[in-house]
């Protein structure tokens, strides 16, 4: 049975991606609205500096392992064993799944041409899937009532969110009831990925941790402080847990 774990100060489902998957279809079909979220490298080193941030996180009603990086440092400190659940793949599932079953879809995030380019490939793929809505993420602030008002009355059971972080969570956090849908998922670049715009990497590199390495050299300037810097210090945090572990013994 899975089991909620705290690690690096952050809580982490062990759900495989099947009961994942369980998981979300059951809140669907409950109508009470919640956050689903993953922790990657990246997340955790902004909840480290974030309160706020970390406090929506550990709040979420399910958080998912969505880096191996994770994966791997709880390993290597002797934690839970736990299964990486990608949020492409989630999306990629309940796109699926709501095409079958009738679920209602609001996609909300990156630039309007990719959008427009995600939406075409998702009507093309899964023509029976019923688009309850969809808004570019650059809105100004003063716009942000009216997008969340387009949501709400989109009566929709799936919300993807493609906004970057802390953005997504604070989002979420600020409109999650108002906005009355039943999941709402923070899927990072899935949608340029959906959409054709980035590749994702070869399975052979998922497999070998090197996911990360893949999207670096195709948005380098974009990603490498973030991987190079980022994955540093998140080793960094890894080693003190571990330390701690060896000094508790």
């Amino acid at each position: 049975m899975a089991q909620r774990i705290q690690f690096l100060e952050a809580n982490l489902d062990t759900f495989t991606f099947n009961e994942t998957i369980e998981q979300i279809e059951m809140h669907i079909r409950l109508q009470k609205p919640i956050h689903h979220t993953g922790i990657n490298a990246d997340k955790i080193n902004l909840m480290k500096k974030t309160p706020r941030f970390k406090q929506i996180i550990n709040d979420a009603s399910l958080i998912n392992p969505d880096g191996m990086s994770v994966v791997l440092a709880a390993k290597l400190c002797n934690r839970a064993q736990l299964e990486r659940v990608a949020g492409i793949d989630i999306m990629i599932r309940m796109l699926e799944l709501a095409a079958t079953k009738g679920y209602r879809v609001y996609f909300l995030g990156t630039s309007e041409p990719i959008l427009e380019k995600l939406i075409c490939r998702v009507k093309q793929d899964y023509p029976t899937l019923t688009i309850a809505g969809y808004h570019h993420g650059f809105f100004h602030q003063d716009e942000e009532d009216a997008v969340v008002a387009s949501i709400r009355e989109s009566q929709a059971d799936l919300l993807f969110i493609a906004l970057p972080s802390p953005q997504k969570e604070f989002f979420i956090d600020n409109h999650m009831i108002e906005m009355n849908v039943p999941v709402s998922i923070g899927v990072g670049g899935s949608f340029d990925v959906i959409a054709g715009e980035i590749k994702r990497a070869p399975k052979w590199m998922q497999k070998c941790s090197l996911e990360w390495f893949y999207r670096m050299i195709q948005e380098p300037k974009r990603l490498a402080k973030r991987y190079l810097v980022g994955n540093t210090i998140f080793l960094g945090h890894v080693l003190q847990e571990k330390m701690v572990q060896k000094r508790d013994v």
